[in-house]
Protein backbone atom coordinates (compact mmCIF):
# COMPACT_ATOMS: atom_id res chain seq x y z
CA UNK A 1 0.00 0.00 0.00
CA UNK A 2 2.90 2.32 1.04
CA UNK A 3 4.52 1.81 -2.25
CA UNK A 4 1.14 2.41 -4.13
CA UNK A 5 0.85 5.98 -2.58
CA UNK A 6 4.52 6.67 -3.52
CA UNK A 7 3.80 5.83 -6.82
CA UNK A 8 0.83 7.93 -7.61
CA UNK A 9 2.61 10.80 -5.79
CA UNK A 10 5.22 10.64 -8.58
CA UNK A 11 2.66 10.45 -11.07
CA UNK A 12 1.03 13.88 -9.43
CA UNK A 13 4.58 15.28 -9.81
CA UNK A 14 5.26 14.15 -13.31
CA UNK A 15 2.01 15.36 -14.54
CA UNK A 16 2.72 18.83 -12.90
CA UNK A 17 5.67 19.04 -14.76
CA UNK A 18 4.90 20.11 -18.33
CA UNK A 19 5.81 22.92 -20.44
CA UNK A 20 2.70 23.37 -21.80
CA UNK A 21 -0.08 24.64 -19.98
CA UNK A 22 -2.96 22.34 -18.78
CA UNK A 23 -5.87 23.49 -20.51
CA UNK A 24 -3.64 22.50 -24.04
CA UNK A 25 -3.33 19.67 -22.57
CA UNK A 26 -6.82 17.85 -21.64
CA UNK A 27 -7.81 18.97 -25.71
CA UNK A 28 -4.76 17.12 -27.27
CA UNK A 29 -5.34 13.62 -28.17
CA UNK A 30 -2.16 11.92 -27.14
CA UNK A 31 -2.56 8.10 -29.26
CA UNK A 32 -2.44 9.91 -32.39
CA UNK A 33 1.10 9.23 -33.88
CA UNK A 34 3.08 10.91 -37.32
CA UNK A 35 2.89 7.67 -38.94
CA UNK A 36 -0.98 7.28 -38.00
CA UNK A 37 -1.37 10.86 -39.93
CA UNK A 38 0.94 9.72 -42.79
CA UNK A 39 -1.08 6.74 -43.55
CA UNK A 40 -4.37 8.18 -43.00
CA UNK A 41 -4.69 12.27 -43.16
CA UNK A 42 -8.02 12.66 -44.23
CA UNK A 43 -9.27 10.31 -40.73
CA UNK A 44 -7.33 12.80 -38.22
CA UNK A 45 -7.59 16.44 -40.34
CA UNK A 46 -8.67 19.08 -36.94
CA UNK A 47 -7.14 16.73 -34.22
CA UNK A 48 -5.27 18.11 -31.78
CA UNK A 49 -2.06 17.04 -31.23
CA UNK A 50 1.19 16.87 -29.00
CA UNK A 51 4.30 16.42 -30.54
CA UNK A 52 8.03 17.04 -30.57
CA UNK A 53 11.81 17.14 -31.86
CA UNK A 54 14.89 18.79 -32.98
CA UNK A 55 14.27 22.05 -35.33
CA UNK A 56 15.82 21.47 -38.95
CA UNK A 57 15.15 24.85 -40.38
CA UNK A 58 12.84 28.03 -40.31
CA UNK A 59 11.31 29.08 -43.52
CA UNK A 60 10.17 32.53 -43.37
CA UNK A 61 7.22 32.91 -46.24
CA UNK A 62 5.40 35.64 -47.38
CA UNK A 63 2.02 34.26 -45.34
CA UNK A 64 3.40 32.41 -43.45
CA UNK A 65 6.35 30.98 -41.21
CA UNK A 66 7.28 26.92 -41.77
CA UNK A 67 9.50 24.75 -39.27
CA UNK A 68 10.55 21.68 -39.80
CA UNK A 69 10.60 19.54 -37.32
CA UNK A 70 12.04 15.91 -37.19
CA UNK A 71 9.95 13.90 -34.36
CA UNK A 72 11.08 12.40 -30.94
CA UNK A 73 9.25 10.94 -28.32
CA UNK A 74 8.35 13.15 -25.16
CA UNK A 75 9.51 13.11 -21.82
CA UNK A 76 7.73 13.04 -18.53
CA UNK A 77 7.73 17.17 -18.62
CA UNK A 78 6.68 16.74 -22.43
CA UNK A 79 9.82 17.65 -23.66
CA UNK A 80 11.69 16.06 -26.76
CA UNK A 81 13.51 13.22 -25.89
CA UNK A 82 16.75 11.27 -27.66
CA UNK A 83 15.74 8.46 -29.34
CA UNK A 84 14.59 7.17 -32.68
CA UNK A 85 12.09 9.29 -34.81
CA UNK A 86 8.89 8.22 -36.87
CA UNK A 87 9.96 11.04 -39.40
CA UNK A 88 9.51 14.70 -39.87
CA UNK A 89 6.72 16.83 -39.55
CA UNK A 90 5.86 21.02 -40.45
CA UNK A 91 4.60 23.73 -38.11
CA UNK A 92 3.61 26.22 -40.16
CA UNK A 93 2.08 29.29 -38.42
CA UNK A 94 0.39 32.26 -39.71
CA UNK A 95 2.55 34.78 -37.21
CA UNK A 96 6.40 35.79 -37.92
CA UNK A 97 8.67 33.37 -36.35
CA UNK A 98 12.09 34.57 -35.51
CA UNK A 99 14.23 32.00 -37.30
CA UNK A 100 17.51 33.16 -35.27
CA UNK A 101 14.71 31.77 -31.74
CA UNK A 102 13.34 28.98 -34.05
CA UNK A 103 17.06 27.45 -35.14
CA UNK A 104 18.22 24.56 -36.21
CA UNK A 105 19.34 22.01 -33.50
CA UNK A 106 16.62 23.35 -30.83
CA UNK A 107 14.60 21.21 -29.35
CA UNK A 108 10.83 22.54 -29.33
CA UNK A 109 7.04 20.90 -28.27
CA UNK A 110 3.99 21.80 -30.00
CA UNK A 111 0.41 21.53 -29.47
CA UNK A 112 -1.65 21.79 -32.47
CA UNK A 113 -4.34 21.23 -35.07
CA UNK A 114 -3.74 18.50 -37.92
CA UNK A 115 -3.89 20.73 -40.95
CA UNK A 116 -3.48 17.72 -43.63
CA UNK A 117 -0.09 15.79 -45.19
CA UNK A 118 1.34 17.55 -48.21
CA UNK A 119 4.56 16.05 -50.36
CA UNK A 120 7.37 18.03 -50.68
CA UNK A 121 11.09 16.79 -51.84
CA UNK A 122 13.76 15.39 -49.16
CA UNK A 123 16.82 15.54 -52.16
CA UNK A 124 15.35 13.93 -55.25
CA UNK A 125 12.70 11.66 -53.07
CA UNK A 126 9.28 12.28 -52.20
CA UNK A 127 8.09 12.96 -48.74
CA UNK A 128 4.66 12.78 -46.79
CA UNK A 129 4.69 15.88 -44.56
CA UNK A 130 1.82 16.49 -41.73
CA UNK A 131 1.27 19.64 -41.35
CA UNK A 132 0.44 20.83 -37.66
CA UNK A 133 -0.99 24.56 -37.23
CA UNK A 134 0.43 25.58 -33.75
CA UNK A 135 -2.09 26.41 -30.83
CA UNK A 136 1.07 27.22 -28.67
CA UNK A 137 5.00 26.31 -28.75
CA UNK A 138 7.75 25.93 -25.89
CA UNK A 139 11.51 25.65 -26.62
CA UNK A 140 13.85 23.76 -24.74
CA UNK A 141 17.18 23.40 -24.55
CA UNK A 142 19.20 20.13 -24.83
CA UNK A 143 21.14 19.97 -21.71
CA UNK A 144 24.67 19.51 -21.39
CA UNK A 145 26.98 16.54 -21.46
CA UNK A 146 29.09 16.24 -18.85
CA UNK A 147 32.28 14.33 -19.84
CA UNK A 148 32.90 10.97 -17.67
CA UNK A 149 35.66 11.85 -15.68
CA UNK A 150 39.38 10.46 -16.26
CA UNK A 151 39.87 10.43 -12.51
CA UNK A 152 43.66 8.45 -13.41
CA UNK A 153 44.90 11.77 -14.29
CA UNK A 154 43.93 13.50 -10.84
CA UNK A 155 45.36 12.91 -7.36
CA UNK A 156 45.57 10.30 -5.76
CA UNK A 157 44.99 8.09 -9.17
CA UNK A 158 47.52 9.77 -11.60
CA UNK A 159 50.44 8.78 -9.36
CA UNK A 160 49.56 4.75 -9.41
CA UNK A 161 50.80 2.45 -11.57
CA UNK A 162 47.45 2.92 -14.34
CA UNK A 163 48.01 7.15 -14.73
CA UNK A 164 49.72 9.78 -16.46
CA UNK A 165 53.33 8.92 -14.17
CA UNK A 166 52.58 5.15 -13.67
CA UNK A 167 54.99 2.08 -15.40
CA UNK A 168 51.62 1.03 -17.46
CA UNK A 169 51.23 4.32 -19.03
CA UNK A 170 52.96 3.60 -22.67
CA UNK A 171 53.39 7.36 -23.16
CA UNK A 172 56.14 7.65 -20.57
CA UNK A 173 59.34 6.86 -20.08
CA UNK A 174 58.79 4.51 -17.17
CA UNK A 175 56.97 2.66 -18.84
CA UNK A 176 58.25 -0.97 -20.16
CA UNK A 177 56.04 -0.70 -23.52
CA UNK A 178 57.83 2.83 -25.26
CA UNK A 179 59.93 5.91 -24.38
CA UNK A 180 58.45 9.44 -24.03
CA UNK A 181 60.27 12.75 -24.01
CA UNK A 182 58.94 13.19 -20.46
CA UNK A 183 61.56 12.90 -17.78
CA UNK A 184 59.46 11.54 -15.14
CA UNK A 185 60.04 7.85 -13.90
CA UNK A 186 58.07 5.89 -11.77
CA UNK A 187 60.05 5.73 -8.30
CA UNK A 188 59.57 1.93 -8.04
CA UNK A 189 61.98 -0.33 -8.94
CA UNK A 190 61.23 -2.90 -11.53
CA UNK A 191 59.24 -5.46 -11.19
CA UNK A 192 56.15 -3.79 -10.43
CA UNK A 193 53.70 -5.18 -7.79
CA UNK A 194 50.92 -5.36 -10.72
CA UNK A 195 50.89 -7.13 -13.87
CA UNK A 196 51.12 -5.28 -16.76
CA UNK A 197 48.71 -5.04 -19.84
CA UNK A 198 48.20 -8.11 -21.91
Amino acid sequence: MKNLILVLAALVVFAGCSVMPKTILKEVDRDITLDMVRSRPEQFVGKRVLWGGKILGTDNLEEHTEIEVLESSLGYDDTPANGTSKGRFIIQSKQFLDSNIYKANKRITVAGTIKGVEVRKIGKSDYRYPIITPIDMRLSEQPPQTPYPDYYNYPPYMYGPYGPYGPYNPFYPSSPYGPTPYPYRYPYPWPYPYPPFP
